[in-house]
């Protein structure tokens, strides 16, 4: 098996891995997404933004906590919150990953070649190193 399709199947396996069956059905949505759209890392940057922002929203809605429920419990005592904060780093990692990897899974392009190019800092009297 070649191609993108083994990091999208590690992808699921992993997602359903961490969060269960809904982990499991994130992992089936973004890749269904990923074959269809190919989103640009910095696409997949904004999602989880907006994701990992609607997180204080979620708690928000169910109304803040008092003193004495407020502890460790308070995450898994809040499902939607906690799916959109594992959505949102999902999507992070994707991001990231993409943007280090030089974009979307696929044939070679111009993206997958960048090389660092090193060079010599400045001198002291403002000519520029070669």
């Amino acid at each position: 098996m070649s191609g993108p399709w083994p990091g999208r199947l590690a992808l699921v396996a992993v997602l359903g891995l961490l969060g269960g069956r809904v982990g499991l059905v994130v992992g089936l949505a973004l890749v269904v997404y990923d074959a269809v759209r190919s989103p640009s890392p910095r696409e997949l940057l904004l999602g989880s933004v907006v994701l990992l922002a609607a997180v204080p929203l979620a708690v928000l809605a169910r109304g803040l906590p008092t003193r004495a429920t407020l502890g460790p419990d308070l995450a898994a005592g809040n499902p939607a919150a906690h799916v959109l904060a594992g959505t949102g780093l999902a999507l992070l990692v994707l991001g990231v990953l993409r943007d280090v990897r030089g974009g979307p899974p696929g044939p070679p392009g111009p993206t997958a070649e960048r090389a660092l190019v090193l060079r010599r800092p400045d001198r002291p009297d403002g000519d520029r190193a070669p």
